[in-house]
């Protein structure tokens, strides 16, 4: 593989040298931004996922998701609190025609043993870019490497355009099990895979910009864990295609000559999709049966998934976006000590829609949105464990509903408030009361700064 590799940079470093770079006088530059996403978050309609229950025989009860009755009172009511769900600072530094880099310091926040919420820095971004070749056609080849972005995750959270009203499809934090413990429930979540990770990237962006090709070789463990010391890579091929460039480049040319910067019709149409291939830093399993010497079943985490986006803008005034993403998963685990080459297979499935409304008012210029999403989640598909005692992949559908109102008063500053609800297959949710419910919903105020 090395040897390939080598090959690989050798072939760039002449087509590098070949075709060369501008011969414009370059000036470096070095540019400093950041991000913060925060906020106020509310609990609606009083109501947690279930982590107590009464498993007395006075709490017995066949039709409850766990077979017991939750206890009573197991949150304070009206819970609020103020947030801070992201904080970054970017640095980014262009050093020559074909050098770039960026380092970007992540605030995020974690539960101390305590339960108390803490803070603390760490790195979210750390990448050196070589531009191998560029083209005035538009064709750029790139390479990467650091701690990178998931590329996938990147530009659906352009398209989405929301990432402080919530995390993406492939990104966002669902239920994927909540086992029991006597009488306590942990819920567990996860996401698909992390939105950073140490590796390399092969870029290639196709002519008049009717596309973009992202090759990756992870380490798989994410941005929280970047040790190295693991013999696995994980591998991701990402591409977005924007069939309708041409025209639209037509278009704004004409009304620039005309002094202006915006088309109506149709402004943006992109497809998309990706293949993620590896193991996400669970290695492989090394149990041996002393029977037959046979080493356990390896680990797979597979995905695929697929994109598109269209925005329209109204004559004059207003704009609509829709799109959405479709995930699914493929996972393999070892089954069992007793039979470590038994393997214990899962799939999941994922859809998520959005809906981004201007209306056509003049004085409203652009800056007040309806926005609108529904995400689907299945954690299993199998729907093999037939019990009602548990959350299992027999009820462990979810979906999640975001209403809001987003309101832009600069391009760098976005102000917003949503209607965010969970709702499950069972009713794993209990109030305050104790009774049960589907649904889990939040109302949140939105402060967003991206400079």
């Amino acid at each position: 593989m090395k040897k390939h590799l080598f090959s690989i940079f050798l072939l760039l470093a002449c087509v590098s040298l070949m075709f060369g770079q501008s011969k414009d006088e370059f000036k470096p530059e070095v540019k400093i931004g950041g991000v913060i996403f925060t906020g106020w978050e509310f609990n609606v309609d009083n109501a947690n996922f279930i982590s107590k229950i009464d498993t007395s025989a006075n709490g017995v009860n066949s039709n409850s998701a766990f077979g017991y009755n939750p206890t009573k009172n197991q949150f304070e009511t009206s819970m609020n609190s103020f947030y801070i769900e992201r904080a970054y600072i970017n640095v980014l530094a262009s050093l020559a025609p074909n050098v770039k880099g960026r380092i970007t310091p992540d605030v995020f926040s974690f539960k101390d043993q305590g339960g108390t919420t803490q803070y603390m820095l760490g790195l979210k971004y750390a990448w050196v870019d070589w531009t191998a070749f560029k083209h005035e056609s538009g064709i750029a080849v790139d390479l990467t490497i650091g701690i990178i972005p998931n590329r996938w995750i990147a530009n659906i959270e352009k398209y989405w355009g929301y990432r402080g009203f919530a995390k993406t499809l492939t990104d966002y934090s669902y239920t994927t099990s909540a086992p029991r413990s006597g009488n306590t429930i942990t819920k567990t979540t996860g996401s698909y895979f992390s939105s950073a990770d140490m590796g390399l990237e092969g870029s290639l962006m196709l002519p008049k910009g009717y596309g973009e090709l992202y090759t990756n070789v992870f380490n798989g463990n994410g941005y929280r864990n970047l040790t190295f010391d693991n013999r696995f890579k994980d591998f991701m091929g990402s591409l977005f295609i924007h069939p309708l460039v041409t025209q639209i480049n037509k278009k704004m040319d004409a009304q620039k000559k005309k002094g202006k910067d915006r088309i109506d019709g149709i402004a943006d149409l992109t497809l998309g999709g990706f293949a993620y291939i590896g193991k996400l830093a669970n290695g492989e399993d090394m149990t041996v049966n002393p029977s037959n010497g046979i080493v356990g079943a390896q680990y797979v985490r597979n995905r695929f998934g697929g994109m598109v986006s269209f925005k329209y803008n109204m004559k004059k005034f207003g704009f609509i976006k829709v799109g959405g993403e479709f995930s699914a998963q493929s996972n393999q685990d070892p089954y069992s000590a007793a039979k470590p080459d038994s393997l214990l297979k899962a799939s999941s499935t994922g859809l998520s829609a959005w809906l981004e409304f201007n209306p056509p008012v003049e004085q409203l210029n652009e800056k007040l949105m309806l926005v609108a999403r529904f995400d689907m989640f299945d954690p299993n598909t199998g729907n093999d464990n037939t019990s009602t005692t548990s959350f299992n992949n027999n009820t462990d559908k979810q979906t999640l509903l975001i209403l809001g109102l987003a309101y832009k008063p600069t391009k760098v500053c976005t102000l917003g408030i949503t209607y965010q609800a969970t709702t499950y297959q069972s009713q794993y949710i209990v109030k305050y009361d104790g009774s049960t419910t589907k649904t889990d919903a939040r109302l949140l105020v939105h402060g967003i700064l991206e400079f």
